[in-house]
């Protein structure tokens, strides 16, 4: 059996996203039968809970992005 493994977003209609990469890859057509198997990413929902410590902060929009903008710039202050 053939495995490949992806991390994939639950659609608005309940739905999982499947790239079509790996639709070609496993040769999938519709109606095939897939076993699917859920783990849910717990580093991020742990870090969800603690932002929420920032609910009622009113320049911050979105704690997640804001964090991931942070940490996206972290590669740049080490270069300097």
């Amino acid at each position: 059996m053939k495995a490949v493994n992806y991390t994939a977003k639950i659609l608005s209609d309940g739905h999982l996203s499947l790239p079509q990469e790996i639709r070609q890859e496993l040769d999938l057509s519709v109606n095939t039968l897939v076993k699917v198997t859920l783990k849910i990413d717990t580093h991020r929902e742990k870090a969800i809970k603690a932002f929420g410590a920032w609910s009622d902060r009113t320049d911050i929009k979105n704690g997640i992005e804001y964090t991931e903008k942070i940490r996206s710039e972290w590669d740049e202050r080490k270069e300097d």
